[in-house]
């Protein structure tokens, strides 16, 4: 027999979901801080990695990315994020609640849509500014896969009970 979730003690039912908590809060400053700067918009994503030094007045100046900048960038997000879908999906995995082919997908999208978008903004930087509907599409798949297999875990931890 394999574990589900349900059958966890109470315990690791705290334990998953203060790790939960503890991602969530994390990724949800990080879309906070991606909205401050882009304001989710296909022309603020073409801002923030081509720059806009022909801004207004009232508008802040940015400055296109150097290939270190991007270099970094993506260096800490595809690898942070990487392994936070890691964890997630390692979680999930024990959920009973979807078929095998939807849990298949919600782990595995989240891995495509963080090299889709990490590299639609390299696309966007150095080929043409009409990628950033890559990335915003791809990021969109990515909170989406996030929010369905936390809602889905934390509801199999707590309102899913053999």
């Amino acid at each position: 027999m394999r574990f589900r979730l349900q059958d966890a003690d109470a315990s690791l039912r705290i334990f998953l979901t203060m790790v939960l908590l503890v991602i969530t809060v994390g990724y949800g400053v990080g879309l906070l801080f991606v909205e401050h700067t882009t304001a989710l918009t296909v022309r603020g994503i073409e801002e923030q990695f081509l720059g806009n030094e022909e801004a207004a007045p009232q508008q802040e100046i940015r400055y296109a990315k150097s290939a270190h900048e991007m270099f970094v960038f993506m260096h800490n997000h595809i690898l942070s994020l990487g392994m936070m879908f890691f964890v997630v999906g390692g979680i999930f995995w024990f959920s009973s609640l979807v078929s095998n082919r939807t849990k298949t997908l919600l782990m595995v999208e989240p891995l495509v849509a963080i090299l889709t978008t990490f590299g639609g903004m390299a696309l966007v930087r150095y080929v043409s500014p009409v990628f950033s509907w890559l990335v915003l599409l791809s990021g969109l798949s990515l909170a989406l896969c996030y929010v369905a297999m936390v809602t889905l875990i934390v509801r199999e931890l707590w309102f899913e009970r053999p």
